[in-house]
Parts: structure tokens; C-alpha cells; sequence
């Protein structure tokens, strides 16, 4: 969240932090977290703070301009917002409060099952998986030939490929003739050594 954002909104509201705690629920110690950085709202509370000042949620993420009383109902009504993941470690959730980099809609039923991850690289740019583009992936630990799947490889990197398994090897395939497939076996998937973190549903691309 855009904390500056959120200061001028108490202030042409001429409201405090105390008042909109009490009216959304959220610690007055959590607001306190978010101006110093030292954690990141996630979407319910974002939705929240947005309805209470009845505005747009991509204002408080991105500076958006507004677009006036209700507007969020009108943008976000059909859709949920998800977190977009920047960087995915071993061990760790694949959500957690160091990872989101941001927020992005998607038109999904439940936020819970989803998360966007950020591209880096061009392994995947004959699909239109280009550098900077946010791909919205299900989260599962299985998939099928042919999926493109967000896989955690060698316990400490995440790459998207394209999955084939062959008996018990498995190919991890990139749509870029520039670049090798990653071959591993099942062993390596029951040995933790690799993980699939979720299946591509959707690319977009930040203009």
C-alpha cells in the first residue's frame, strides 16, 4: 500500500487512524506496521480500508488516479484481488508477507486458491510469458503434460515451464529455443528436491 496515499485520504476525509481502525477493524499497530514497512496489508484489509473511504483498491496499491463515490464496487465488484509473488524461498509458504510484491484483480471465486507470480526472463516468451508479465497460477501440487506449471527446483529457485513426464522422468520445457529443458525424475518430486507450487491459468502483461 501507498501509505502517502492512504495520509491524504485521512486527510481530505478529515478523519484519523483511530477513526478508520475503529470502523474497519484493523490494529491501529498494523497501520503503524504498513508506514514503517515493516509488513504489507494483505487484499481483505486493503478492501476494507477502500470501502470505508469508498474508492478504488488499485488507489491505495498503485496511485491510481480516483474515479469518484463507489467506484471500487463498480471495478472490483466481479473479481478478487490476489497477491502477486516477486520471489518464491524454500521452505517457506508460498505466500508470506516478504514475498507480495503487489496486488492484482483476478476473476476467480476464491482468493485463498490463487496467486500471481512476476516473470523474470524470457524462457517462456513464445507463449507471451515476456520479462515483467504476471502469470496467475492455481495453487496445486500436481499437474499434467502439456500445463504450465510454477515449479520449485533444486530446493531454492522457482521456474515456470511446461510440464511433460515421461515414465519416470520429467521435463520441464521452455517455450524459448534459446533455452534447455530441465530434466528431473519423480524421485526428485518425492524427495521434496522439486515441487510444483501451481498451474498457469492466465498472462498478463504491464504496459
Amino acid at each position: 500500500m501507498d501509505y502517502k496515499k492512504f495520509e491524504s485520504l485521512l486527510k481530505s476525509h478529515n478523519t484519523t487512524v483511530y477513526k478508520v481502525s475503529k470502523a474497519t477493524g484493523i490494529a491501529q499497530s498494523t497501520f503503524s506496521d504498513w508506514k514503517s514497512g515493516r509488513s504489507t496489508p494483505k487484499a481483505d484489509k486493503l478492501k476494507k480500508i477502500a470501502d470505508y473511504f469508498e474508492i478504488n483498491v488499485s488507489y491505495l496499491i498503485d496511485g491510481e488516479e480516483l474515479e469518484g463515490v463507489g467506484a471500487s464496487a463498480a471495478r472490483y465488484g466481479s473479481g478478487k484481488l490476489v497477491p502477486i509473488i516477486g520471489e518464491i524461498r524454500a521452505g517457506a509458504p508460498i505466500i508470506t508477507e516478504e514475498t507480495i510484491i503487489g496486488y492484482e484483480q483476478a476473476d476467480i471465486d476464491s482468493s485463498e486458491d490463487f496467486f500471481y507470480l512476476k516473470v523474470c526472463g524470457d524462457s517462456m516468451k513464445n507463449i507471451g510469458m515476456v520479462n515483467g508479465s504476471i502469470v496467475l497460477f492455481h495453487k496445486q501440487q500436481y499437474a499434467e503434460n502439456g500445463n504450465i506449471v510454477a515449479c520449485l527446483v533444486g530446493g531454492d529457485s522457482a521456474t515456470v515451464k511446461r510440464f511433460r513426464r515421461e515414465h519416470k522422468r520429467v521435463f520441464l520445457l521452455p517455450e524459448n529455443e534459446e533455452y534447455s529443458p530441465i530434466e528431473l525424475s519423480t524421485d526428485d518430486f518425492e524427495s521434496g528436491e522439486a515441487r510444483i507450487l501451481g498451474v498457469a491459468v492466465e498472462v498478463k502483461i504491464k504496459l
